[in-house]
């Protein structure tokens, strides 16, 4: 396919996509937006990084899991973990032992949820320093010409 072809191919779908897009008041963005939205929420939470990344390691009982949280409740943290169940993404076995153990086992839903977090991870490895510039030289104040702020 020459390039000519493939411009007029691509302007062609560009143009039934914002067709399309008219016509239900939603865009591609709207679509991108509502799913990362979506996925930060499954998410959200202050420890279920922590968790998700101690149970890919193989920690699966609750106590270990517990140690696992640095100064998080055993009340924060079983909440968090029936929330990440509801959710799909741990399985909880209870097994019949006086005294009863429960353990916590990623699904496959969650282990697909690991690559994320090593994306973000790597992103913030290779793009932390310059984050942290930015904010402070936005709390500098900037200054014009006559040392006055401007």
């Amino acid at each position: 396919m020459s390039g000519a072809n493939a411009s007029v191919i691509l302007a062609t779908a560009h143009r039934r996509e914002q067709a399309a897009s008219s016509r239900n008041g939603r865009t591609p963005d709207h679509e991108v937006i509502e799913s990362a939205d979506f996925a930060l929420g499954v998410l959200a939470g202050k420890w279920k990084v922590h968790l998700l990344c101690s149970m890919a390691r193989g920690i699966h009982r609750h106590s270990r899991l517990l140690d696992c949280l640095p100064g998080g409740s055993k009340k924060v943290m079983t909440d968090t973990l029936r929330t990440m169940e509801r959710d799909g993404l741990v399985d909880r076995r209870v097994y019949a032992e006086v005294p009863p153990r429960v353990e916590y086992r990623l699904t496959r839903l969650g282990w697909s949820v690991t690559d994320l977090l090593i994306s973000l991870a790597e992103w913030g490895d290779g793009y932390g320093r310059e984050v942290l510039l930015a904010r402070r030289s936005a709390l500098r104040p900037s200054i014009d010409g006559r040392g006055r702020s401007a």
